[in-house]
């Protein structure tokens, strides 16, 4: 069926949480002025799923919106870039319409839906929850092009009568409606950015509003899934790669902390697509491309930020502090509890700053990027990229033949750079490498394999002794203090601690050890050429 009204395959749009304190700010700029008003209207729609939310899990939303007096169904597909998603509606008139699927049959997301209906018991869809909001929106001609702003305030409601739950909508939409998408990028970063302190939201009203219907308080944690470049890849399609990859990890996972409430897995699996984000794009930048090493570094940075409030995380988590505990319960049962632990690091706060959302922008800024036309012959391929995995290797062999004279400090380099080391392999593992880029045999991606493998258990090794020796450091601090103060209880406490972790940290240093030595250093010689520490 052909859709009668505002029927699109896509929409790039951009959107945003807005603090309180900023909305009067937000709303004056989207009102706009007697020479180019801005228009309201009510809207408010019903979103459909099964109770599983097999909808949600595919990437898609399904709805039902009143806009004015006339009824539109509305189909959206997954976001792959943060910008781009695919959208059909459909207007039905004033009439309170019924749900049909059969609607979309012509538009792509429509024919996805409907083959993951086919796989669900008839009558499966439901109505799970609904959206009261007020839409203030006008057009804002820009060099690039035009954007609509929308400014959304109102509701998610889930429920009835005294079950009825609600969450409150204060967003702002940016979306391109003719031009360029650096349009968008560019009015998100000068205003949503910079002017109002506004924060990138990735999370859908459909997903919010699904977690009010199951009164879930935080979304599924986005996890950093392994990229492996092909063989024959251009240099832009392997850069598309990762930053796809990485985006709902570092972008996804960053719209739920910065709301307040997450898991420590969100910031986990945070920290694992910075870093692989980091790696991907060392990688492919050359020496010359100064914007690209730019974005590492801001990954780079971002991750070191965070260690802190991670480390907290991973120290809280630690199997053995449990074991620490109740052993310690169990020689003095009368002992009073543990002192509260120090409060968390505001992780929100971090994220929530201009520089980080700046930077968050602009990794959705590269993902808009035109894509050169491999038909030109003009794309880079990845050469290279074996060369820098050498020099990576080469710094790590050396810490592996000195690595019974490193301290705690140098075996967490070791244990970093073992993980950098790991996520370039894992990138790489599928790409040809040798002179003239030649296949690769049978044995050479065997060996690569076991590299990897070996490398991975290692870093694992050197995690586990990590968490333990940060232990150690905390008891010896805290001993000190105590002693300091006279607080013969905890003195008491932290030398208990002492005495529990020492033995566990000389065994789990011996089985680093064995790890790291099972990595086998390449045979010394020559280092390649070019660019390689850090």
């Amino acid at each position: 069926m052909a859709c009668m009204r505002h029927c699109r395959m896509t929409e790039i749009e951009l959107r945003f949480q807005i603090p309180a304190s900023q909305s009067p700010a937000v709303r004056r700029w989207v009102a706009g002025s007697l020479q180019a008003p801005a228009t309201e209207e009510r809207l408010q729609a019903i979103y459909f799923d099964t109770p599983a939310r097999d909808l949600a899990q595919s990437g898609f939303a399904l709805r039902l919106r009143r806009e004015g007096e006339v009824w539109v169904q509305t189909l959206k597909g997954a976001a792959p870039d943060g910008m781009t998603r695919l959208e059909h509606n459909v207007a039905l008139g004033d009439a309170t319409p019924a749900l049909d699927v059969a609607r979309h049959a012509d538009h792509p997301a429509g024919r996805a839906l409907q083959a993951l209906i086919d796989t669900l018991p008839a009558g499966a869809l439901q109505a799970l929850f609904r959206t009261d909001i007020t839409r203030l929106s006008r057009t804002l001609r820009t060099r690039h092009g035009v954007v609509e702003l929308a400014l959304d305030q109102g509701a998610l409601l889930a429920g009835e009568g005294e079950s009825l739950r609600s969450t409150p909508v204060a967003e702002l939409e940016i979306e391109l409606k003719s031009g360029q998408p650096r349009a968008v990028l560019e009015v998100a970063r000068v205003w949503a950015i910079e002017r109002f302190g506004l924060s990138l939201e990735l999370r859908t009203k459909a997903l919010r509003g699904d977690l009010l219907a199951r009164q879930a308080e935080v979304a599924p944690v986005a996890p950093s899934k392994p990229v492996r470049w092909t063989e024959g890849q251009s240099r832009e399609a392997a850069l598309g790669a990762l930053l796809r990859a990485c985006l709902e990890p570092v972008v996804g996972n960053a719209s739920q902390i910065a709301s307040g409430r997450h898991q420590p897995e969100h910031l986990h699996q945070m920290r694992v697509g910075l870093r692989r984000l980091r790696v991907g794009l060392r990688l492919l930048a050359g020496d010359d491309e100064p914007a690209m090493l730019a974005l590492a570094e801001g990954a780079g940075q971002l991750s070191r930020r965070l260690t802190v409030a991670r480390d907290a995380d991973a120290q809280a988590e630690a199997a053995w502090r449990k074991e620490l505990l109740a052993a310690w319960r169990a020689e003095r049962p009368s002992a009073a509890p543990a002192p509260a632990e120090a409060p968390p690091a505001d992780v929100a706060g971090l994220l929530l700053t201009r520089e980080v959302q700046g930077w968050m922008l602009a990794v959705i800024g590269w993902l808009a990027r035109p894509v050169p036309d491999a038909a030109t012959g003009e794309t880079a391929g990845l050469d290279g990229v074996h060369e820098r995995i050498e020099q990576w290797r080469a710094t790590v062999d050396k810490q592996i033949r000195r690595f019974d004279r490193l301290d705690a400090e140098g075996r967490h380099h070791l244990r970093r750079r073992l993980r950098r080391l790991r996520l370039a392999l894992e990138l790489g593992a599928a790409v040809p490498g040798g002179a003239a880029g030649r296949r690769l045999s049978k044995k050479e991606v065997e060996a690569r394999g076991k590299l990897l493998a070996r490398v991975h258990e290692a870093a694992q090794r050197l995690g586990a002794l990590n968490d333990l020796e940060v232990g150690l450091a905390q008891a010896r601090e805290q001993l000190a203090m105590a002693m300091a103060s006279g607080d013969v209880p905890a003195a008491a406490q932290a030398g208990f601690s002492l005495g529990w972790l020492r033995p566990r940290q000389r065994q789990a240093l011996e089985q680093a050890r064995k790890a790291v030595r099972a990595v086998k250093p390449a045979k010394p010689g020559k280092p390649p050429k070019g660019r390689g520490k850090g």
